[in-house]
């Protein structure tokens, strides 16, 4: 498993996960994006969007029914990746009670109420943050 921007990935491999994924994911992927290539395909991507210099959001994670078991993975490896961009804090979203629990197991830490600019706390799910070191 290899995870990197997008703007390092080949073309066609790009092509070829919209197309599969267009329903769930749709056409969200920026210069920006990160994608999850698992044996030569891309299975998976998500954003990390900049709320401060040194604040982001972990938005719009995606990942193939088929690869779910690398969650834990992904979100270690979004870990490393805050780590190398001297990112302080990371938060995530979520509504799903399985991945609240796999959250909880990397040392993220449940948030009540989290606005940022433009975005307010969704009625349903979790916020979560993770502190950096």
């Amino acid at each position: 498993m290899q995870i990197y921007q997008v703007k390092e990935a080949k073309i066609e491999l790009i092509e070829e996960f919209i197309h599969k994924n267009e329903k769930p994911f749709g056409k969200r992927l920026t210069s920006e994006s990160y994608v999850v290539e698992i044996n030569g395909s891309i299975e998976g991507c998500f954003n990390l969007d900049a709320v401060d210099e040194s604040t982001y959001w972990l938005k719009q994670l995606y990942i193939t029914k088929e690869h779910v078991q690398k969650l834990f993975v992904i979100f270690e490896s979004v870990l490393v990746i805050s780590r190398k961009n001297d990112i302080k804090c990371v938060y995530v979203h979520n509504q799903s009670p399985v991945v609240d629990i796999l959250l909880e197991s990397l040392q993220f830490k449940r948030e009540s109420d989290v606005r940022f600019k433009n975005v307010y706390s969704e009625k349903t799910g979790n916020w979560w943050a993770y502190q950096v070191s």
